[in-house]
């Protein structure tokens, strides 16, 4: 299933199908291969459970990779594009993803926020390992993400309650991806 790709609106996002081999027993799903050229080496991966009900995002990082893939249950993914200059800045797109069904690379600058309206779990690798610094957001319900979440009164954490707007993510990340002048 390696050449079969789902096509995003965003560029280097990539919706790779997963191929599930199942039997009396039970199934088994690759979840990563290196020669899939999925763009991201995980160097950590974490174990996702969220309830009905639960928001997580909208959530942006300027340095690492994601590499999502549902193990149970379904993830709602909004995403939009903030990276300066990119072919696809400001688009925004969203996407179901049942379980076992597909590997979601999302690159530097592309923003996302998890909506799940059932209990999910889910597996992600990052390409860098987890820092504070990484972890930029929004508003999950900003208008301006143009995301047309199919919602209700949404399970938060505080962080994201608090979260700044849109215009002040988009600000953070585009002086964080900005050339830098090091000569």
């Amino acid at each position: 299933m390696g050449s079969l790709r789902r096509v995003s609106a965003i560029d280097g996002v990539v919706l790779h199908p997963l191929e599930s081999h199942d039997d009396a027993r039970g199934s088994l799903t690759e979840i990563h291969r290196r020669e899939w050229g999925l763009d991201v080496e995980p160097v950590q991966w974490n174990l996702l459970r969220s309830n009905a009900g639960t928001v997580r995002g909208v959530h942006c990082h300027t340095t690492h990779w994601d590499l999502l893939v549902v193990a149970e249950g379904e993830l709602v993914l909004g995403l939009i594009d903030l990276r300066p200059g990119s072919p696809t800045e400001g688009r925004s797109e969203l996407h179901r993803v049942p379980a076992a069904s597909t590997a979601v690379v999302l690159p530097p600058g592309v923003a996302h926020g998890f909506l799940f309206e059932q209990p999910t779990t889910m597996v992600y690798g990052v390409s860098h390992y987890w820092s504070t610094d990484d972890e930029l957001g929004c508003r999950w319900d900003d208008p301006a993400l143009g995301i047309d979440w199919p919602t209700f009164d949404a399970e938060l954490s505080p962080r994201d309650r608090d979260a700044g707007s849109l215009a002040e993510l988009r600000a953070v990340v585009a002086a964080a991806l900005a050339p830098r002048d090091d000569a």
